[in-house]
């Protein structure tokens, strides 16, 4: 399966990841504009893993230790998994949206700790010499990850994804709005303006679909 994949098809999923980075930086950055808290983790975490997965895509696009990385997905890690007993605690027994993001860094962790070659700038399936990851673990973690990106498609409350079910600022109408005041000025109200055609609740749910199967396809890359 993996000798047979053309190389360039690598190349369109870092391209895809990279675009997915930008996609959410530039959220971030208008987060602060609008004073919209809601969603930032989830922008911070694609960052990370956009340019990660770019990486690991494309060889010659990696840099950084592998362990600096380790540190930061390991601790968005333990955000998401603390988000998620918070949410379950405050709004009863239920599928946070933070659960499926601690997964996505535990995928993270799992590429970094069984890493592969590079040959010719993409990944080599062949292997690398060290422990291999357990076929049954990446198989477990990418089912999960695409099924993710289909209910994701598929479910009526679009932007859940990136801002929860139970976050009533989701819709960024009422959330950025309500950081802003006659004083803002122009440039507020721009980005205000800017915010809400980019953070759409379906263009956020394509963010998040990208990213799962970049990240499922290279988990089933890996056995």
């Amino acid at each position: 399966m993996a000798m047979s994949t053309p190389s360039w098809l690598y190349y369109l999923f870092g391209v895809l990841m990279l675009a997915v980075a930008a996609y959410c930086l530039t959220l971030l950055i208008l987060s602060l504009s609008t004073n919209r808290p809601a969603g930032r983790d989830v922008e911070i975490s694609h960052i990370f893993m956009g340019v990660a997965m770019a990486g690991m895509f494309v060889g010659q696009w990696a840099f950084g230790r592998n362990a600096v990385w380790e540190i930061i997905f390991g601790a968005l890690l333990v955000w998401f998994v603390v988000q998620s007993i918070q949410s379950v605690r405050l709004y009863g027994l239920h599928l946070p949206h933070a659960l499926i993001h601690a997964v996505m860094n535990f995928a993270m962790l799992l590429m970094y700790w069984f890493p592969m070659g590079a040959t010719s700038g993409a990944m080599s399936m062949s292997g690398a010499n060290g422990p291999k990851l357990d076929s049954g673990v990446a198989f477990v973690v990418a089912f999960i990850l695409l099924a993710s990106a289909v209910f994701t498609l598929a479910s009526p409350n679009k932007g859940a994804s990136h801002f929860g079910s139970h976050a009533p600022a989701w819709a960024l109408a009422s959330t950025a709005g309500s950081g802003l005041d006659g004083d803002s000025g122009d440039g507020a109200s721009s980005a205000l303006r800017v915010e809400g055609v980019l953070a759409t609740p379906w263009l956020v749910d394509v963010s998040h679909v990208v990213m799962c199967v970049g990240m499922g396809f290279m988990l089933l890359l890996m056995t």
